[in-house]
């Protein structure tokens, strides 16, 4: 699971207007340095802690203020321990924009984010697993630091309810800046270490994902007592601890089982070539979520009945019809001038990596039919990848091919790689499938074969069955794939399925 759907909203960020107050506001946090301990609760059940510093460093012989953040969280997955570790250290300048950052986190593995902004650009570099990729990516001058919020001077000058910022924020997890809107609820008291403080309340929205919002607390201090991000069904909250408490034991929670979803009705058939189904949304717009392809059709009417817009939460027609595919209607490796973005290569999926290539043809064996291609590596996929285990995020092609372990992320990206090695355009589905008892949130690949085609090495299923419903996908991957949870988590704990 992705590190940004617990981390979102952690920091206070409230940056100033002028040159004159961000450099105030920079002086205050080398006066002031702060540490500061948090309890993190998902779904009400303590998982984990933070723990943050700002102090005065020096970067290149300037003077800058360094951030610290730690994170650890512990959950289950089906019932497997999941440990997320992330360290991130960043150095802050006078205009409050990161010059100098460094993330570590023991994804799948190893990976390291690297990056320095200078003149409007972010030149970023990630390791994964010793494979490094480089990218640049433009930076609005308005962009701050996650972690300038502490010290602001718009909270020095004093906060009135109904005020407003807007700015870019450099997020670790999309390494890019994202719009952020700051707004100024109220002001409430609240209880810490049996004393009573007077805070602020305020609301930040970034524009990602439809739209995240978190809600925080804060001193005139700037101090942050907590954090509350609704995280599309989930709970996420942050709440200031001593350093004893926040490092004391944890509950179980199994965000797997927590998020599953139980359809009314009928029983979805194994391995079905046809479903239908109503679904609904009760927060947001399932039309925006729930995506429409050839495979999958998704009508606002229900039996023959069509919706209005003043219905709360409408109900929808979801169709889905599994493809039959003629071998030799095919084109023969490799498939040129068509789909030819989902060839690259990425910082997840290796496709030009030299084992990655040799295993490929290893697998094919001389295989020039695209569909008899693309169903033997969905074969080798499954039967290769023995030890079938719930991870803590994706691990990249090139490390599943060595471990051969993993869930269905790494399932996914193996066969993906492999596949574009192959001349077989392919990308990433995400979305949820039918097993034993519920719907569970899932990871599969499709492939370009004349027309794009489902399949899923994780459940042996050459073709994937009708009971895979895509949320989330149809484009191709950024070097942290985060991009792949959106859609899911608007869904989590919001949809309901009736199949017919």
């Amino acid at each position: 699971m992705a590190a940004i759907f617990f981390n979102i909203g952690l920091q206070v960020v409230t940056p100033a207007d002028t040159d004159d107050e961000k450099q105030d506001t920079f002086q205050n946090m080398l006066n002031h340095p702060q540490e500061h301990w948090y309890n993190l609760t998902l779904m009400n059940t303590k998982i984990g802690y933070m723990h943050t510093s700002t102090e005065k460093s020096e970067y290149q012989g300037k003077q800058v203020a360094r951030n610290k953040t730690d994170i650890v969280m512990n959950f289950k997955a089906l019932g497997t321990d999941i440990t997320v570790e992330i360290t991130r250290v960043e150095y802050t300048g006078p205009d409050l924009m990161p010059l100098h950052f460094l993330s570590t986190s023991n994804e799948s593995g190893l990976k390291q984010i690297e990056g320095r902004i200078v003149d409007g650009i972010a030149h970023v570099k990630t390791t994964l697993n010793g494979e490094i990729t480089e990218s640049e990516i433009s930076v609005p001058p308005d962009t701050v630091s996650e972690h300038t919020g502490v010290a602001s001077l718009l909270t020095q000058k004093g906060l009135k309810t109904g005020d407003k910022r807007t700015f870019h924020m450099f997020v670790f997890d999309l390494l890019k800046p994202v719009r952020t809107e700051i707004e100024v609820l109220g002001e409430e008291i609240l209880t810490y270490q049996s004393e009573k403080k007077q805070v602020y309340v305020l609301k930040q929205t970034m524009d990602m994902m439809n739209g995240v919002t978190a809600k925080l607390w804060i001193d005139s201090d700037g101090v942050n007592y907590r954090t509350e991000v609704p995280l599309m069904g989930l709970s996420m909250v942050t709440t200031k601890a001593d350093k004893e408490t926040a490092l004391g034991g944890i509950e179980e929670v199994d965000v797997v089982l927590k998020t599953r979803i139980l359809p009314s009705g009928k029983l979805p058939i194994p391995k079905a070539e046809h479903l239908e189904a109503e679904v609904k949304l009760l927060t947001g717009n399932i039309a925006e979520v729930v995506i429409s392809t050839c495979r999958q059709k998704l009508e606002a009417s229900y039996n023959g009945i069509e919706e209005t817009p003043k219905q709360k939460h409408p109900s929808y027609k979801l169709s889905i019809q599994v493809p039959v595919i003629v071998a030799e209607d095919c084109p023969n490796l490799p498939i040129q001038n068509a789909e030819e973005e989902f060839l690259t290569a990425s910082a997840y999926i290796q496709a030009n990596h030299p084992d990655i290539r040799a295993k490929a043809k290893e697998i094919l064996e001389n295989e020039v039919n695209s569909w008899h291609a693309a169903e033997k590596l969905c074969r080798w996929v499954y039967a290769s990848i023995k030890e079938k285990k719930m991870s803590g995020g994706f691990a990249s092609s090139l490390t599943v091919l060595q471990s051969l372990s993993g869930d269905c992320t790494e399932h996914t990206v193996l066969f993906i790689a492999l596949a574009r090695a192959a001349g077989i355009p392919a990308r990433i589905c995400s979305g949820i499938v039918f097993a034993k008892d519920a719907f569970y949130y899932h990871f599969w690949p499709e492939v370009y074969i004349g027309k794009w085609v489902q399949m899923d090495p994780t459940l042996d299923q050459v073709i994937a069955d009708a009971n895979h419903i895509q949320l989330g996908g149809s484009t191709l991957e950024s070097d942290n794939l985060v991009e792949y949870a959106e859609d899911v988590f608007h869904t989590l704990n919001q949809l309901e399925i009736t199949i017919f």
